[in-house]
């Protein structure tokens, strides 16, 4: 009798220990502010060849590294979480590439988006930087609706969309960030887009002359719980079933 009690203690603690009722981070929301893309030695960015720098601000105040949670959108436990939602409620720190590299096999986790919410401790690590889809080859071209462009070693994909006349182009520029969460429950990633009114050619223009570009974006982050592998559930199951076993011959 006592082992049978033991084997169910045992259960019960491996099961607690393994399988989380509910990883804080499941579901989605949006977010926005302000993107600033700045070349080396510009906006405080390395003056090192080749670095970029992924600043983050969030208007009407322009406060540095905040972005606003649409009260609207909020899915799974996001839904659930009081105040997670409003102006400057979550916190989000800069990309600088290198060491936030894009594309090729990621990069050891770093710290990028934390949450104001009360309570809310479990934050967002950034450990890969998907590449732009795109070729170089419309890059330069003169502008027209339907270009598509991505720079070399760029994470943005552009493409210049039909306008109002008598106006030219209007680019859209997109990209996609993914994680893991410092709990290590579950992964997350982020789909990003901004709009400009004006062609992407004008938009690298001015990123050569003045150093830097601003404009406003808008996200969405979709968190995922991380699923143990079956095999080691398999694993799992035949050590309880062969501990059963020897608990029952002992009494």
């Amino acid at each position: 009798m006592k082992c049978r009690v033991l084997l169910a203690i045992v259960l019960g603690g491996l099961m607690c220990a393994s399988l989380p009722a509910a990883p804080l981070l499941s579901g989605s929301f949006n977010i926005a502010g302000n993107i600033t893309v700045s070349n080396a030695g510009f906006n405080g960015c390395s003056t090192a060849i080749g670095t970029l720098c992924i600043t983050w601000t969030d208007p009407p105040a322009t406060a540095a590294n905040k972005a606003d949670i649409a009260g609207s959108g909020l899915t799974g436990v996001f839904a659930t979480i009081p105040g997670f939602s409003g102006n400057d409620m979550a916190n989000i720190t800069n990309l600088t590439s290198p060491p936030e590299i894009v594309d090729g096999s990621g990069f050891a986790p770093q710290p990028f988006m934390s949450f104001n919410a009360p309570g809310v401790t479990t934050t967002l690590l950034i450990n890969f930087i998907a590449g732009g889809i795109y070729t170089p080859a419309q890059c330069a071209l003169a502008p027209a609706v339907g270009q598509q462009c991505t720079l070399p070693n760029s994470l943005f994909n552009f493409v210049n969309n039909p306008p109002p006349a008598p106006a030219g182009p209007q680019a859209t520029a997109t990209w996609v960030l993914t994680g893991v969460t410092n709990d290590g429950l579950s992964t997350w990633s982020g789909n990003f887009t901004a709009q400009f009114n004006v062609p992407f050619q004008t938009v690298f223009a001015q990123l050569q002359s003045t150093g830097s570009v601003t404009n406003t974006y808008s996200a969405t982050i979709t968190a995922v719980p991380v699923v143990p592998e079956a095999g080691t559930l398999s694993l799992l199951g035949l050590g309880l079933v062969g501990l059963s076993v020897k608990l029952r011959r002992r009494s």
